[in-house]
């Protein structure tokens, strides 16, 4: 009888310890539940800036634009007196034209502002004339608008030009008329021509020394 009292309680000692729940390092937490995932800060970082559009994107006109142009002493960027209306329209300065068999023609020119301005051409002698337009101004400063008295103080041999059946006493009476500079200066076969209509320039062109399209 008392082995079994002694037995029964060496069995209770030993169902005890076995249900006793073992301590293991970390955080407790209740049984079957799942670890929580380790919390994250969030990001101080700034999103990256967009990158700005590349410069192929940025439409870019083929020919210069007139701002950065100066018109002359010979032509306007890659337009030049002499040159044929083939090469202008391939190298992207004139607009498409029929260019007759032989004979003269207009062709507009594309950077210039307002669009009717045309330069006029020969078959035989290319262009033979380009005409000013906007505020496009010469290497001295003369565009349209300037007065007499500035032409003529940039342009030395500034000399009124003879049309028609004009008296020479009557050239540049009220300071109108047409004139010119640069005819025996070192670059061959083109000049200025100036319109003044009492005493402001209305009209400036480049033009070929024997234009053979107009007087």
């Amino acid at each position: 009888m008392r082995r079994t009292i002694l037995a029964l309680a060496v069995a209770t000692l030993v169902t005890g310890c076995a249900n006793t729940p073992q301590t293991v390092a970390g955080e407790a937490r209740p049984a079957g539940v799942a670890s929580p995932s380790p919390s994250v800060s969030p990001s101080t970082s700034k999103p990256a800036p967009s990158s700005s559009p590349s410069a192929s994107s940025s439409s870019t006109p083929s020919s210069t634009k007139s701002a950065a142009l100066v018109f002359g002493p010979t032509g306007v960027g890659k337009l030049k007196i002499g040159m044929s209306v083939a090469d202008a329209v391939a190298i992207g300065e004139l607009k498409s034209s029929d260019v007759p068999e032989e004979g003269c023609g207009y062709s507009a020119v594309k950077v210039a502002k307002p669009k009717v301005a045309k330069v006029t051409y020969s078959t035989d002698r290319g262009i033979v004339a380009i005409p000013a337009w906007g505020r496009i101004a010469t290497p001295e400063g003369i565009r349209i608008g300037s007065t007499l008295a500035q032409v003529k103080a940039a342009y030395p041999d500034f000399e009124w030009r003879t049309i028609g059946d004009v008296p020479e006493e009557d050239l540049g009476a009220d300071d109108s008329g047409d004139a010119y500079s640069g005819r025996d200066d070192e670059y061959q076969n083109v000049h200025y021509r100036f319109r003044f209509n009492k005493g402001k320039l209305t009209d400036l062109d480049l033009e070929h020394d024997e234009p053979a399209c107009y007087e």
